[in-house]
């Protein structure tokens, strides 16, 4: 899955803390919020949970290193 909307739907995953807990939360919610189409909440539906998480907080991690050196 590889559109423009999606790939701006994960970035959202993965930089905005409340959106990633609301898509956990209720995932057909968040997709809906983002505009996804049906194909693309199938595809956000099947994500790895566990990869996502882990993915959001080394972006996390990231954000705040380039923050105390910049």
């Amino acid at each position: 899955m590889s559109s423009p909307r999606f790939e701006t739907f994960l970035a959202r995953l993965y930089c905005d803390d409340a959106f990633l807990n609301r898509f956990l939360a209720s995932p057909d919610a968040a997709t809906t919020e983002a505009g996804l189409d049906e194909r693309e909440k199938l595809a956000a539906a099947a994500i790895d949970r566990v990869g996502l998480m882990m993915a959001a907080q080394s972006y996390r991690a990231k954000r705040e290193q380039r923050n105390k050196a910049g």
